[in-house]
């Protein structure tokens, strides 16, 4: 298949944004590029107004959630004529999967939900092996180093292809697609295994900050770039130390031996003032509602809606924001929280395709889950591609991540897992009442804990006694029981109600909230390097270096440097515990 260059692609999007405006007629004639993935919609599939204009100028960035043509940020893109480019290569549609993160350009329906797709864009975070894994001790997270970069996978909502959760192995080439997070983290939504690492053959992607330029290599964290043989074409003007580049190449050791160096452009050059513009990703450099930043984008959320009403913004969220450009920040209406801390793992009990709802089985009762546009759906027996509601039966063993708005249960993951010998149930939620040392409340479910287990938020052992004592009315627990004995728990542990799995454990505190274009910390304790941070564009070498020196001394301090990220969030996340929904968190 043949490489399309930057600049073909430049011009391809440039002439169908044009067309799409109606090409003359006083719009502005500038090309623009679009490589990760901005939608064009409410995003919440409703038509509120502000979405349902038909598409000049609107940009969405987000994950495939499923098919039909494709669903991204709550909008169904119609993809029969539009043009499809994987790492600049022309593909179709069936070359799309579940979890790929993609830069759609194209138009929305007047229903605000349903829309014409003339460009779709993936492009990988990271491909490369597999150099240490790292597993949570309530084993729902792992941590994988990949050339340098800390990748945060999840059981539940992570997509794996040609591998799996457990399966993951030192070695593996992957390909990664997802969100970068602060310092040195990448939260994986789609892992692919290519092959097997063979030192000096094996191709790999990177990107990162030029540093220690040469006439014939520069580096990108601990690794060295070989660039003597490369097609430099894509680069914008000439290699320069802090460049931010994307490197392909093939990995000996510690050297690349580059065949292709490209800039990246950062997402706020590619948009057009006034344009509409919806992005997804995690909020990092968090300083109050009219000031932080989504997948590297500055945006101000003042005075737009929040979904659930609750939300609570903050560092570390994954949210889909909605708004317009403003040429240098997007000026959001809405924001639409995209991961919930709701989990329940239970057999199907009904399916209501008409409402849009699943049934679970859970104890003595059942829970109602409700399924949106943005519900992603993953198969783990099909690579997570093509499922549906409608495929659901009965009785299937399925993960489910969600969210509470007010009384009704949002779907942010369903994983139908058919592999499943259906003997332990579980299911994560917030307590909505207990007696102490006897039993505890959540989803609508009473659980005699008289004979559990019980864990800390730190998966550290606690007597009952202990457990009840630190236990409120509203802390975020998972209780894992027997099917055959539904409503008595086997284990009952605390969960970290402001992160997503693995967060407490993998996530680096960041100290750089003053400099919204810098999330790297100088203390990524559990960093090998900062190669390959997507956040740190605008880094310099110095600053990596500062890194890289003092990863391997800081790795003690992850624990106390992660529990003061509430203090390091801002002023308005030092009330979290008491004001802020954990299913939300």
């Amino acid at each position: 298949m043949t490489f399309l260059s930057r600049k073909v692609l430049l011009t391809v999007i440039g002439s169908m944004a044009l067309s799409a405006c109606g090409g003359g007629g006083g719009s502005d004639p500038t090309p623009v590029v679009v490589e990760p993935a901005t939608p064009v919609t409410d995003g919440n599939g409703n038509n509120d107004g502000s979405a349902g204009i038909s598409g000049s100028g609107q940009r969405s960035i987000g994950v495939i959630t499923r098919f039909g043509s494709i669903f991204v940020n709550g909008v169904e893109y119609e993809t029969d004529q539009a043009d499809i480019f994987i790492d600049g290569q022309p593909a179709t549609e069936d070359d799309l999967a579940v979890g790929m993160v993609v830069s759609v350009v194209g138009e929305i329906n007047a229903d605000g939900t349903t829309g014409i797709a003339s460009i779709v864009i993936v492009d990988d975070e990271i491909l490369g092996p597999i150099n240490a894994i790292a597993t949570t001790a309530d084993g729902d997270s792992k941590q994988l180093t990949i050339l340098g970069v800390d990748v945060i996978v999840e059981r539940t909502a992570t997509v794996f292809d040609n591998t799996t959760f457990e399966t993951l192995a030192v070695d593996d080439v992957v390909e990664v697609s997802g969100f970068p997070e602060t310092g040195n983290n990448l939260r994986a939504t789609r892992v692919e295994k290519k092959s097997v690492f063979v030192d000096g053959e094996s191709d790999v992607e990177i990107k990162g900050t030029v540093a220690n330029l040469t006439a014939v290599s520069f580096t990108v964290g601990d690794y060295t770039v070989d660039y003597t043989s490369a097609d430099l074409t894509e680069v914008t003007g000439e290699l320069a130390d802090g460049m931010y580049v994307e490197i392909y190449g093939v990995l000996a050791g510690q050297t690349i031996t580059a065949t292709r160096i490209e800039t990246e452009d950062r997402l706020q050059d590619q948009v057009v003032e006034g344009e509409g513009l919806e992005v997804e990703g995690t909020i990092t450099n968090y300083v109050d509602t009219s000031n932080f930043t989504v997948n590297g984008v500055s945006v101000d959320a003042s005075s737009a809606q929040l979904k659930p009403t609750s939300l609570v913004l903050k560092n570390g969220l994954v949210v889909e924001v909605e708004g317009s450009w403003d040429g240098s920040i997007l000026v959001a209406t809405s924001v639409e929280l995209r991961r919930g801390r709701i989990e329940i793992e239970a057999p199907v009990a009904g399916i209501d395709t008409d409402a849009g709802t699943l049934e679970l089985t859970t104890g003595t009762s059942t829970v109602v889950v409700s399924v949106t546009a943005n519900t992603l759906f993953d198969d783990d027996d099909q690579s997570g591609d093509r499922l549906s509601l409608a495929d659901l039966n009965v009785g299937d063993f399925v993960e489910v991540e969600a969210y509470e708005d007010g009384d009704v249960l949002i779907a942010t993951r369903i994983d139908r897992d058919n592999d499943e010998e259906v003997t332990e149930v579980e299911i994560q939620g917030v307590v909505e009442g207990f007696t102490p040392n006897v039993d505890i409340t959540i989803l609508g479910t009473t659980y005699d804990v008289t004979g559990a287990i019980f864990e800390g938020d730190d998966d550290t052992s606690l007597t009952l006694e202990e457990f009840f004592q630190a236990l409120t009315v509203g802390s975020l627990i998972k209780i894992e029981v027997n099917s055959n004995a539904p409503t008595t728990a086997i284990k009952v542990e605390f969960e970290d109600s402001d992160g997503l799995d693995g967060s407490s454990n993998f996530d680096d505190d960041s100290d750089d909230s003053d400099d919204p274009d810098d999330s790297d910390d100088s203390d990524d304790s559990d960093d090998s390097d900062d190669s390959g941070d997507s956040d740190d564009s605008s880094d310099d070498s110095a600053d990596d270096s500062a890194d890289d020196s003092n990863d391997s001394s800081d790795d003690s301090d992850d624990s106390a440097d992660d529990s003061d990220d509430s203090t390091d969030d801002g002023a308005d996340d030092s009330d979290d515990s008491s004001d802020d929904d954990p299913a939300a968190g």
